[in-house]
């Protein structure tokens, strides 16, 4: 005699569309997006999108890791998020929401030839969270330095007793100044630093927020690479760990690196382990 199956033993339904997205769809925006190609593609492998964190922009990627991933044979792609790099910016900037920020990703990868590999870094990372909850094809993602998945609050002490004034500056809204140490690790060029200090810009308050604040738990199946560095006081060690935990894997920490993984000297050694990470997994 047969029976019928409970409700609970369906598969759970996916949400490829969440209701805000038809009922509100963020504005498109001109998205600045730098492009790399390899001189010799290596056939079967997806491309590479690169998401920044805040302040940041699009710029950060293209320093090392493009032209480094893409003469290794990755066509390599980075896309500044609205209202950074040479991206538009809306004219409420300061209430664009993570959700715009996914939106804005979503539609980049709308442009590439396959699903690519998300990267991202910082609070980046949370955005690449964000997409492949939704986003199944992605072959694989990368949490650099990222912002922890349920609420960025573990990271905030280390960062008071650290840099207070960034940390009161970011969260009211207005345009940080971080002191050299927060941003990077014991070993980088001071004359770099001033240079990728100049470079940062605003960032939106409501997403700023939305960071620090608790968040729901993101329903991932993508295999995931969680990395951080050693000496990083804005996601100190022990928020790496807990990102990884949480996601069923393990974290890889960086002796002697800070925040900026993808800028520092040793970049070279962290964009070993992704490319090479990237490999084994998509290896069948």
């Amino acid at each position: 005699m047969s029976h019928p199956r409970a409700a609970s033993d369906h598969p759970p339904r996916e949400r490829v569309r969440r209701t805000l997205d038809w009922t509100l769809p963020p504005e498109p925006v001109v998205r600045e997006v730098i492009e790399v190609m390899p001189d010799h593609p290596v056939p079967g492998r997806p491309p590479l999108l690169f998401v920044h964190g805040a302040w940041h922009g699009a710029w950060c990627w293209q320093e090392h890791w493009l032209p480094a991933a893409a003469a290794a044979g990755w066509h390599s792609v980075a896309v500044s998020l609205r209202g950074h790099g040479g991206s538009g910016r809306p004219e409420r900037f300061g209430l664009a929401s993570l959700r715009h920020y996914e939106h804005d990703v979503l539609q980049t990868i709308t442009t590439l030839p396959s699903p690519p590999v998300l990267i991202g870094h910082s609070l980046g990372g949370v955005v690449v969270q964000g997409v492949l909850e939704r986003y199944r094809s992605a072959p694989a993602g990368v949490l650099v330095a990222s912002m922890p998945p349920i609420h960025g609050l573990q990271a905030l002490p280390r960062l008071l007793r650290h840099d207070p004034r960034m940390l009161a500056q970011a969260l009211t809204g207005r345009e940080v100044t971080p002191r050299s140490a927060t941003l990077f690790g014991p070993g980088t060029d001071p004359a770099n630093e001033a240079d990728y200090l100049a470079r940062l810009g605003p960032e939106s308050w409501l997403a700023t927020q939305q960071v620090a604040l608790p968040r729901r738990r993101r329903d991932i199946r993508t295999p995931l690479l969680v990395l951080g560095g050693e000496h990083d006081v804005i996601v100190p060690p022990y928020a790496v760990l807990r990102t990884a935990r949480h996601f069923g894997t393990r974290a890889h920490l960086f002796r002697g690196m800070g925040h900026q993984l993808m800028l520092e000297p040793g970049w070279e050694a962290v964009l070993r382990r992704v490319l090479g990470w990237v490999d084994a997994t998509r290896a069948p």
